[in-house]
Formats: structure tokens, C-alpha cells, sequence
């Protein structure tokens, strides 16, 4: 037994009150016995004893009822198994609410969350003043509150387009509750448990914290969903996603609210849809699904941009490397002869667009540097040993190649593909500072880097490569990569175009702009992860999460550290009562 304000039961001492008042009233009768009233003595003694019993029930009595109204006082609490029992020790309780877009999948005419968010009012609502509370959505954020604004919070949830990794938000919660100076700490996990939202590693919950994951309602729904979608080369090419074994769908291209192509694709398997001929300039495309219980994922939006071939002229010190390249991408029609695009070891002008390889000899790189400043890219005012603090920051600068940087591998990379590749030599590519109207420039910006420094910029018509695209200083021309890095370059880059991101969130578009052009555009959409609604099982939660996995019946009595105890005090104060009529008819029946 234990008890929820146990400073009450000080008042035990005042038990003790009628055993002492009974004490003091004691008094002995002086004793003078009459011959004619000896035959009362005997029934003067009888009815001594039956006083004398009557006041020592009456002390009973008392000093019981006294006892009982302070353990009533003091709030015991003795276990109990049955589910109704609401009282708990003070608890600091995280509840994670899964309400990504899996949850939205409606069984039985209702969305998943409808389930989940019920059961996470039952959580919430069985707290007390004296508990810690915490609410978790699929953003992550642990929200405090007291009950009813959690509950209030409750109400307005709906689906999310973002994704909760389960692992890492039952870490986060069981570091929070932890950390709490209370006798029970509690996760409580609503979520369909998904699959694929058991992030890498383990939970690991501090001992001492309890961590109850509610149980899927039934097997893994059959879905299907529009995945990775990508436009190349006059094709969109389209991956399905879902659950398993989940049948075939048609897959529908609208372009401008028209209907161009249809396929038809399971699961698992992936598509490429030809594009009708376009104008030049960005289109936006939606790849549909033939709808299923979860709606969601059956939409995706596309971007591309359509653009005439880049007109390209490789310099004799470009290397037989990019010659090749140029050869394979003007039989695949993607570039065409021409001075559009410049690519060598020297900086050309007339308003063309260079790529800029350092020259062979390093005896040249202080005329290199030179006609950069002329071409306005690089003033040329440090010494080859220098380095600016401001490189590899891409905030913009006019720039110069420097002195040797150490080896290293390719990163932060705007071109796909190439990120990890070893480069082996390099020139540090350098900011320059200027005044006046030369200052920094704003078409300015760092594409890729290696060990943290700048090895590929872009600054208005001028793009610096911190290395030669040969074998002798990169690995870059001897990979698969190497071909659409240069189409990257000459088509892309060199227009001054960014790629298409794909970002997680509701289905939109977002062009980037600079003045009036349109550099590129982020698509947001689902997470293809989403779509595949198959469960983990009970074991990989309990090994992922350290969770207990709990059906709907048995979740209100597993959960709360002391939800299996019952309150005793509204007995002891009917106890009381019946012990103070009790009293009073003894008392009235003594005098």
C-alpha cells in the first residue's frame, strides 16, 4: 500500500485523544457502606461493569474513527487489476503520434489516424495535476502542456505530409522523460508502426522508462504509390512504390491538364513514359495513380525544362578526356559544333561562356589569373600562397586559382553523380577582394568542393574547374559519371541553371528566380518510404524500440507505472460514518 499525501498520517497521533480524556475522567468513589444498602452493592457493581464496557467500546470507537479519517486523509492506494482503476504515481508520460501519411489510410471507412489519435486521448485524458505530459507529432517536436491544452492540440490534428523516424523520436522522448524527477517515466508510441519507419540503430531507453507502442489493427493494407520520378533525355522515368506483392496499377502523365501517355506498373517496378515535343522553357507534369485507401502517395508532380542543345568548342587544352565526352553526347543529339560554350585552359571572350581547366604548366597560372581580372571573375591582388576565408562558404566573390590544395574527394556538389570521387591534384580556387564597382559579384557560387575549398565555381559567363579533367588528376574522367558531368556542365551549369530538388512536404512547386529568368524549382511530395504500409513485427519493435507491443484491450492497463492501484479513501470515509453513528448510539444509550 502506499499513499498519495502520506504527510496526512502525522495525524495518527490524534488517536491517542480519547484514550487520554478517558484516563483523566477516571475518579474512584470514597467507599461508606450502610447495612440497609448492602443489596445494592451488588448491583451497583453489575451495572459498573456494563459502564466500564461501554466506555471502553466507546474509546474503540473513537480512536478507530479518529485513524480512519486520517488514512482517508492520506489517500491509500492498494493494487488492483482491474482496468478501472484511475489513480497512478506521479508520471512524466511522452505520447508520439504518428500522424505521417500512412496515416491516412482509411480502413473500414475511417483514416488510421482517427484510431490513433482516440487512443492518444485516453493517454492524455487519465493524467492528473500532479503529471509531466508531453505531445509528439510526425515533425518531432516534444510540445508541452497540461492536459486539457494537449487535448485541445489533439483536436486539430490532422495528416502530415512529413515523416517521423519512430527510432529517433522515442529516443528524443525517453532522454525527456529521463530527465524528469518523478516516480514513473512513460513513452507512449500510436503509430501504425510501419517498416520502413524504424529508423538505423536502436532507442535504447534509460532504465527506469517504459516504453508501450500500440499494436497494428490489422495485416498491411494493399497500396501503391508514385516514387522517384525523373525527366531525361525526352523520357520521364517513373519508379512505383508500395506494399509487396500489391497488383498493378495505371500510371497517367497530364501535362496542363492533359491526359499524354498512360502505363501500367506494379510495385517495385519502374517506367519510362516518352514526352510528347515540347517548347522550349519549364513544364510541370503530374504523374497519377489510379486511386487506392491511401490517397496521398498517388500523386506526384514533375518539373523539367526544355532547352536547345548547347553549342560547344572544346580548346586544344581542354584534353582528349573532354573531346571524348563531347563526341558521346553529340551523337546522343545533346550538344551540337558551335561557340556558344567554350571549354579550355584559357579565358575567351566576346560574351561567350567558358569553362576554365587550369593550364598544364604551372608557369602559366599568373596569365590565367590575369585574364580572369580582366574578364572581371578575379582581381589578382594576393600572392599564390594566399587563401581567403570566405572560400568555400559559396557566398559569392570574384575568384582565381592559387596555390596547390591537397588531395581529396569530391563534395557538396551540385552535379549528381560525382560526389565521393577522388581528386588526387588540384589548385585551390581563391575570393579576390575588390572596390568600388568591383566588388562581389552576384551571379556567384560554389558547385562543388573538395576537403571544404571551392573546386568548381560559377561566376557570370566563367566557370573555374580546380583541376584538369584528366586521369592525372582526378578519377572523375575514368568513371561512369564523367559523360553526364559534362553534359551537366555545358547544358545545365552553364546556363546558369540549377537542378530539380526533390523535398519532403505537401505536393507543390517552387521555382528559384533570379531577376526574370528561372534558375530551377524544388518539387515537394511524399516520401516514397510511406507508401509501403507492411508492419514491423512485434520482435523488431521490441528490439528496435524497446517497446512493448499492446493490443487495444490491454492498453489502458499496461499503461501509467501505477495505473493497476485504487483509491481507498471514499471506503475509509464511508467507514468513518458508519463507525460515527455507530458511536453515537453508544454514547446515547450510556447516559
Amino acid at each position: 500500500m502506499t499513499f498519495l499525501h502520506p504527510l496526512a498520517l502525522v495525524g495518527l497521533a490524534a488517536a491517542a485523544v480519547p484514550a487520554l480524556l478517558h484516563l483523566l475522567e477516571r475518579q474512584v468513589p470514597p467507599e461508606a457502606e450502610f447495612p440497609p444498602l448492602r443489596y445494592l452493592s451488588e448491583a451497583e457493581r453489575q451495572s459498573a461493569r456494563r459502564l466500564k464496557l461501554r466506555h471502553l467500546l466507546l474509546l474503540i470507537l473513537r480512536t478507530t474513527l479518529i485513524a480512519v479519517l486520517v488514512l482517508a486523509a492520506a489517500r491509500p492506494l492498494v493494487s488492483a487489476r482491474s482496468s478501472a482503476a484511475s489513480l497512478h504515481e506521479p508520471t512524466a508520460l511522452v505520447v508520439i503520434l504518428d500522424n505521417s501519411v500512412s496515416s491516412g489510410l482509411v480502413v473500414d471507412g475511417h483514416p488510421t489516424l482517427d484510431r490513433l489519435r482516440g487512443m492518444a486521448r485516453a493517454s492524455l485524458g487519465r493524467a492528473t495535476a500532479s503529471d509531466r505530459l508531453w505531445l509528439m507529432l510526425a515533425d518531432g517536436v516534444a510540445r508541452a502542456g497540461t492536459r486539457e491544452a494537449l487535448l485541445a492540440t489533439l483536436d486539430g490534428v490532422a495528416v502530415s505530409p512529413r515523416r517521423l523516424d519512430l527510432t529517433a523520436a522515442v529516443r528524443v522522448a525517453a532522454r525527456l522523460v529521463d530527465g524528469q524527477p518523478l516516480a514513473a517515466r512513460e513513452v507512449h508510441v500510436l503509430s501504425d508502426l510501419q517498416r520502413t519507419a524504424l529508423g538505423p540503430g536502436r532507442a535504447s531507453a534509460p532504465r527506469g522508462v517504459r516504453v508501450l507502442a500500440l499494436a497494428p489493427q490489422s495485416q498491411a493494407a494493399s497500396n501503391r504509390g508514385v516514387g522517384v520520378t525523373r525527366v531525361a533525355d525526352g523520357a520521364l522515368a517513373l519508379s512505383v512504390v508500395g506494399t509487396p506483392n500489391s497488383r498493378a496499377g495505371a500510371v497517367t502523365l497530364r501535362i496542363r491538364d492533359r491526359e499524354v501517355a498512360r502505363a501500367l506498373a506494379a510495385p517495385g517496378s519502374a517506367v519510362s513514359i516518352t514526352l510528347p515535343p515540347l517548347g522550349p522553357g519549364w513544364w510541370v507534369g503530374e504523374a497519377t495513380l489510379d486511386p487506392d485507401e491511401l490517397r496521398a502517395d498517388d500523386r506526384r508532380l514533375v518539373v523539367w525544362r526544355v532547352a536547345p542543345p548547347a553549342r560547344v568548342t572544346a580548346l586544344p587544352g581542354a584534353g582528349a578526356f573532354v573531346d571524348a565526352a563531347l563526341a558521346v553526347l553529340r551523337e546522343g543529339q545533346r550538344v551540337q559544333t558551335g561557340s556558344d560554350v567554350v571549354i579550355g585552359d584559357r579565358v575567351e571572350g566576346g560574351g561567350r561562356f567558358t569553362l576554365v581547366v587550369p593550364p598544364a604548366d604551372p608557369a602559366l597560372l599568373g596569365q590565367m589569373n590575369r585574364s580572369l581580372a580582366a574578364r572581371g571573375i578575379g582581381e589578382g591582388r594576393r600572392g599564390r600562397g594566399e587563401t581567403s576565408s570566405a572560400a568555400g562558404e559559396g557566398g559569392g566573390g570574384r575568384w582565381r586559382f592559387g596555390s596547390s590544395g591537397t588531395p581529396g574527394h569530391l563534395a557538396a556538389t551540385a552535379v549528381p553523380g560525382i560526389a565521393g570521387i577522388q581528386v588526387t591534384r588540384r589548385y585551390r580556387i581563391e575570393t579576390t577582394t575588390g572596390d568600388g564597382a568591383g566588388g562581389t559579384a552576384v551571379d556567384s557560387a560554389v558547385l562543388a568542393t573538395v576537403n571544404g575549398e571551392p573546386w568548381l565555381v560559377r561566376e557570370g559567363t566563367v566557370m573555374l574547374i580546380g583541376s584538369r579533367l584528366d586521369t592525372g588528376w582526378t578519377a572523375l574522367p575514368a568513371s561512369p559519371a564523367f559523360v553526364p558531368f559534362v553534359d551537366a556542365l555545358v547544358n545545365r551549369l552553364a546556363r546558369g541553371e540549377a537542378p530539380v530538388v526533390e523535398a519532403e512536404g505537401a505536393p507543390r512547386v517552387e521555382f528559384r528566380t533570379r531577376g526574370a529568368d528561372t534558375l530551377g524549382a524544388t518539387v515537394y511530395g511524399v516520401d516514397p518510404a510511406e507508401s509501403d504500409l507492411t508492419a514491423a513485427s512485434p520482435a523488431l519493435v521490441r528490439d528496435v524500440l524497446g517497446a512493448d507491443v499492446l493490443d487495444g484491450a490491454s492498453w489502458t492497463g499496461a499503461s501509467f507505472a501505477g495505473a493497476g492501484r485504487r483509491d481507498l479513501s471514499t471506503l475509509l470515509l464511508a467507514l468513518a460514518l458508519f463507525l460515527a453513528l455507530v458511536e453515537l448510539g453508544v454514547a446515547t444509550r450510556t447516559h
